[in-house]
């Protein structure tokens, strides 16, 4: 844990609000944003159960590419937080959300089906469990002028109450495809106009087949 304590003045720049946290720039590194929960009754549980679920993906050494990385705990002035990779574009500005990107340039909507595409594949060859998947807590990073990738910033883990099952990887498979498709239809239906099509963007049994294969290779 990081003792010294961070001022979060008025005048730090607040990145997010949500019904569970509240997201600031680090004042003193702009690489880092600091979680703090809202007085939401859910909202420390929440940061408890974001933190254990990085903590068991350190232990299986998953791959991370795709994630805004937990980088600890702090205290700051307005009470502990948690630190996060600060995702944000070759200009140094954050990174828009994909609800941006899909609601105000249909001419990036190719490009963003096939990072989308990429996306689902890896949550599920990686075990990788969503449970508040939405095109919000995705951003659309522009790392230079021809290198691009969605993140994942928020959401990460399984916020249920039995996750016994999710020992089984079959089981958690099955999670992450039905997670992954909701999401594609959720993102239909928030923007119509978007050509985002399912037999592109659905994980089904062909997605499994990849990842029973890539299982057995290691």
């Amino acid at each position: 844990m990081n003792q010294n304590l961070i001022n979060l003045s008025s005048d730090c720049q607040t990145i997010g609000q949500g019904l569970f946290c509240t997201c600031y720039l680090h004042p003193e590194d702009n690489g880092i944003c600091i979680k703090l929960p809202t007085t939401h009754k859910k909202a420390r549980k929440r940061q408890k159960a974001d933190k254990a679920y990085y903590q068991k993906l350190y232990k299986n050494k998953a791959d991370l590419t795709y994630i805004s990385d937990y980088l600890g705990t702090c205290q700051t002035s307005l009470g502990p937080g948690h630190l996060y990779q600060y995702i944000k574009d070759k200009n140094g500005e954050t990174s828009k959300t994909l609800n941006h990107y899909l609601a105000n340039y249909p001419q990036k909507t190719e490009e963003l089906n096939s990072h989308l595409a990429k996306l689902g594949r890896y949550l599920l060859e990686n075990h990788i469990l969503i449970s508040d998947l939405h095109g919000n807590n995705i951003v659309f990073q522009h790392l230079s002028e021809n290198s691009t990738k969605l993140m994942i910033v928020d959401g990460i883990g399984d916020r249920v109450i039995f996750t016994a099952p999710n020992f089984f990887n079959s089981i958690k498979e099955g999670k992450i495809i039905r997670r992954w498709n909701k999401f594609i239809r959720r993102l239909q239906a928030d923007h119509p106009s978007a050509s985002l099509p399912k037999e592109k963007l659905y994980l089904g049994n062909e997605a499994l087949m990849v990842s029973a294969k890539i299982n057995r290779s290691h």
